[in-house]
This record gives structure tokens, sequence and C-alpha cells, in this order.
């Protein structure tokens, strides 16, 4: 890779233009996203002396829209300058980069880059965009999201979507996004530090090389991921059965815990869900206070107090659990499974750690919810099944987790456990929809989980059924057969 020079040139006029009120986005109504990215390959250098970031990206983009895309939108971080863009043959192509702030969020301004694309690219079709770029890192906290402080700083440094560190496939409306969903790539990354850093992500790591006082972290998914984290510090790295642990140096000894953590729910998971089809690269990366811990397919970040403390051991279970998870091929996914997550997180905590936990999650998330819904009307109008669509997504945590509590007191552990594990077993190769995996129950534990799924996906009634004040250990008694009562 052609390494960049001082930005100071190419950064100053993005410095001028962020000091002053950014235009905002222009009301487009083609302004919708068209292009997914099917795969990342980043070539970066970290500099500390001159707190940049530079290097390139280039994107694998695919049209999986219904129409002829005429332009390719990205977002990159508003002190990111955009040096070059070129096709997959390497010939150079026409772009447009501007400041400006999000439709909806006026305080979050970014670089958009918006490249032409001539003839425009039909529906199924594929181009190979290479970006670029280079700059400086300062964070939001000024929109409000406290948690992004990302700088390029010796003591702690992250490239990650959050600050647009790489070039995002969006669009500067946070509603568009959000409808757009998660998008689903691979990746291969190279970054270079001072020899002195070591570059932790949950990706694999292909190889380390040392030069000139420099070592390049070479990093390739391993599976297909909606995001890239790659956090820079003097880490200390566990290894074992394919866990990682990065921690910071003072902080070994709740790395050790939480490693046999993480080997201990695995093994309680394949136990009842079956083998995963190989042993899985995950990482635990401690990351400083205050920066927000984050989960992406194959590692969590997690902040320093929540790394040292047992009690937040649950958050691992969760992540962990997320392994058995089958790709959904829902159109727009209501994201159930991170409701079966929050279960198994509770659920694990009783076995693994003899705490009293699902039931007295369980009230403390019906009781959640039951405020949330004096506030929020579509709660009482809009079903789980239909999140994805709505944007409802961060409901489906809570929404979910009460589903599963009521499914596994209904069918009892052995069915559950061949529920979860059988449909993984199943589709983990070609994926599933959310009703073949209601299909799926109803052929293990029969038919009497139809009105549960009816109440808690299907419809809203479980929102009456929670405002009954029934209690929740005899919610699941409203499903059982007269027999069976």
């Amino acid at each position: 890779m052609r390494r960049l020079g001082s930005w100071s040139g190419l950064v100053g006029s993005a410095v001028l233009a962020a000091a002053l009120p950014a235009p905002a986005a222009p009301a487009d109504p083609a302004d919708r996203i068209q292009l997914r990215p099917v795969r990342y390959e980043l070539d970066l250098l970290v500099d500390f002396k001159e707190e940049t970031v530079s290097g390139a990206a280039r994107i694998l983009l695919r049209n999986d829209s219904s129409s002829p895309a005429a332009q390719a939108s990205l977002l990159l971080y508003r002190l990111l300058t955009v040096r070059g863009v070129t096709n997959g043959a390497g010939s150079p192509v026409p772009f447009t980069q501007q400041i400006v702030a999000f439709e909806d969020e006026a305080r979050r301004q970014v670089n958009r880059v918006v490249v032409p694309l001539a003839p425009p690219l039909p529906p199924g079709g594929e181009i190979v965009l290479r970006v670029e770029y280079g700059g400086y890192l300062a964070g939001y906290v000024e929109t409000g999201s406290l948690y992004i402080k990302d700088r390029v700083d010796e003591s702690f440094t992250i490239l990650r979507e959050d600050a647009e560190a790489y070039p995002t496939v969006r669009v500067p409306s946070a509603r568009v996004n959000r409808a757009a969903g998660l998008p689903d790539f691979d990746y291969l990354a190279r970054i270079t530090v001072p020899n002195t850093h070591v570059v932790a992500s949950g990706g694999s790591l292909v190889e380390r090389t040392e030069r000139d006082g420099r070592a390049t972290y070479v990093y390739r998914s391993v599976k297909p991921s909606w995001r890239m984290d790659f956090a820079i510090a003097r880490y200390g790295v566990l290894e074992r059965d394919g866990f990682k642990v990065y921690h910071f140096p003072e902080d070994v000894r709740s790395a050790e815990r939480i490693l046999e953590a993480a080997r201990a729910v695995r093994s309680s998971y394949t136990k009842r869900f079956g083998p995963l089809p190989e042993i899985p690269s995950f990482a635990i990366i401690e990351i400083p206070d205050g920066w927000g811990s984050q989960a992406d397919v194959t590692s969590i970040l997690q902040s320093a107090a929540a790394f040292k403390n047992p009690e937040r051991v649950g958050e691992l279970y969760h992540e962990v659990s997320h392994l058995w998870n089958v790709r959904s091929t829902d159109p727009s996914f209501c994201r159930w499974n991170e409701g079966l997550a929050m279960f198994l997180e509770e659920l694990s905590l009783e076995q693994l750690d003899g705490r009293v936990a699902v039931l007295p999650a369980a009230r403390r998330t019906a009781a959640w919810l039951l405020e949330r819904a004096q506030t929020e009307p579509r709660l009482r109008s809009v079903p789980m099944i239909d999140y994805g669509r709505k944007e409802m997504t961060d409901y489906s945590y809570s929404v979910g987790m009460l589903m599963f509590q009521v499914l596994h007191a209904l069918v009892g552990p052995e069915r559950f456990d061949r529920i979860v594990g059988g449909f993984f077993q199943e589709y983990r190769e070609r994926g599933a929809t959310t009703g073949e995996f209601v299909t799926y129950a109803r052929r293990i534990a029969g038919e009497e989980v139809d009105p549960l799924f009816r109440d808690w996906l299907y419809t809203t009634h479980w929102l009456e059924i929670l405002s009954s004040g029934e209690a929740i250990e005899k919610i699941p008694g409203r499903y059982r057969r007269p027999e069976d009562r």
C-alpha cells in the first residue's frame, strides 16, 4: 500500500468546514440504501505521533434492491478526507465529498462521499470501490453519544463503525439507516501500529509481521459480520480453546476468570444444543470505562469496570449463546434471537453460577414493558414479528426474553433444548425464516406452542396478559392442555 504523507493540508479544509454549521443532508426521495457491502479489505496505518489514521478501504458492493442504483453513498468521520477513489481495475472514478449533518440528528456531522455509477448498477450487480483516505478522529461526544470518544492516542485507540473510522455504506439519515437493517459482510484487515502495541479484534489473526518498529496485524472475519472493531493498546493476551481475552496488563486475574467462564458456558451450550461445526474464534476485549460495551458476532468489547466485575459475567453468557444462532432469511428480521440470548443469559447464571436469576429478570422485564407501553403506543399495536419492519428491534430483547421464558416453562428443559439446538443443527448451513423456527418448535413440542407464538410473536396479546397482573410464573399455565394443568 502506498503510505499517505502528512494530512495537515488535506484535512485543514475539513477542520474549517467542521467549525462552521454543516448543511443538513438534502431531502432526496432517492436517498435510500440500495447497495450492501459484501466484503471489505482494509489497509490502515495508525500514527500516534501525528494522531492520524490513514490508508484505504476496498469494498465489494452489491445492489440488493429491485431497481438500478445510480450512486454509492459512503460515510466517513467528519475529519477524515478522501484522497481518491478507484474501481476494481484500479482506474480513478469521480466522486464528491461534503461535510453534512444528519437530516434527523443535526449535531452529527459526517463526510458524505458520493460516487456516481455510470451506467447505473442493475439489481444483483456488483462493483468494487477502493477509497483512499486519512485524517483525524475526535469522537461524537457533542452529539450526545458520550461513549464515542474515539481518537488516535497511544494509551488507547479504537477503529469502529460508531465513529465512521472506515467508509460505511449509509446515508446521513438515522431513520433511513435503521430501516435498511444491518449489513452482513466478510473482511480482511491489515492494521499497522507501533510494535509496542497490540491490535485486538474478533477476527481470526492470519499473521503478525514487524518492520521498522511497526507491527502489522492481519485479521480475517470468522463469519459474516455487520461491523468491524479494532482496539489498540498495550494489551496482554490469554488464549485457550478458541477464546482470546485481550486485557490491560493490570487486569490479568480478571482475564483468567473470564476465560474460564467463557469455556464453561460454551461447554454448557454444547451439551444442550449440540456441537458447533468447528471451534470458533471468539474474543473478549477490555476497553476503558466510558467507551461503551458492545458486541459483534465473534467478539465483546467490555468496559474495564464490567471486565473486572464477576457480577457482569452474564454479558459473556449472552454473547456466546449467539454462536448457536441460525442466520435469518427474513426480509426484515425482528431479531427474536436477542430475546433468546437474554433468556439464556439468565438461565446460565442459574445453572453455572447458582444464582436465582430467571424469574427476577422476567419480573423486572415485565414491569419495564408495562411502563414503556404508557409512552410507546406502538407496543400496543405492533407485534414482535414486525419489529424489524417498524424499526423496533430494541424491544425484541425484552418481549423475546419473556416469550422464551414462558416457552421454557411450558415445554420443559429437555424439549426446549431440542427446539433451540435441533433448529440450529438443521438450518445452520442455509439459514431460516422466523416462520420456519415456529414450525420447527411445533414439530418438537406439538400444537400447544401455537397459542404462545400467537400471543407473543404474531400479536400484541402479551401486553394484555402482563396488564392483567397475573404472576409471571403462572403465565405458562395459560398454554397447557387441560389434562396437563
